[in-house]
């Protein structure tokens, strides 16, 4: 994937919603996620820091509360994964020779992070909900890009490396999130894509 422009985001913003309860789209994502227990999703990646760049795509896996497989299918560390069941680690493998070794290490380890530091449980969207309802302001919308009409909700967002907000694009017929695009000023650092999302996956605790 390359880097998306600016000028691929076309649309009107609506009323900020300053420290109310979420409306619009907003609401409609909080109410879909609500009703999903668990979910499957293919990731595809782009992302920035400073002047690394990384693209990856995953196969994710999510059931409600805190389970979470992740496995790198495209790109650096392919044939990777890990497995969160909650707290603060998580058992690992590398890909090639070593997808055999499994390691339980700090969630927050450098073998388990992507590029800027993300974690496999911020790849969800239970924390897509939790941006949107712990943030201090959001701006419910619309944006075209690429050609599809998305609804969005745009939240402020900070990690270690300097990004501001977060641009959530939602389903007009699921609701359900179909990019995330995570900004520093005005420069696109963190482009996800959610593709063939499958909510009737039917998960439990044993496949993680």
């Amino acid at each position: 994937m390359r880097r998306t422009s600016l000028a691929l985001l076309t649309g009107t913003l609506g009323v900020a919603l300053l420290g109310a309860a979420p409306t619009g789209p907003a609401a409609a994502f909080l109410e879909a996620w609500a009703k999903v227990p668990s979910y499957t999703a293919n990731i595809k990646v782009h992302e920035t820091k400073g002047t690394d760049v990384q693209d990856r795509t995953y196969h994710y896996a999510y059931l409600k509360p805190h389970f979470a497989k992740i496995d790198i299918t495209g790109g650096p560390g392919r044939g990777g994964g890990a497995v969160w069941t909650g707290g603060d680690t998580v058992s690992g493998h590398q890909g090639g020779l070593l997808s055999g070794i499994h390691l339980k290490v700090s969630i927050h380890d450098g073998r388990a992070v992507d590029l800027r530091g993300g974690t496999i449980d911020e790849a969800s969207f239970e924390n897509v909900a939790e941006n949107i309802k712990t943030a201090a302001a959001a701006t419910s919308g619309e944006e075209t890009l690429n050609g599809t009409a998305y609804d969005t909700v745009t939240v402020p967002f900070k990690d270690a490396n300097g990004a501001t907000k977060r641009v959530i694009f939602l389903s007009k017929t699921t609701h359900l999130p179909g990019r995330r695009i995570t900004y520093s000023g005005d420069a696109v650092v963190l482009n996800e894509e959610f593709t063939d999302v499958n909510t009737a996956a039917n998960l439990k605790e044993s496949d993680f």
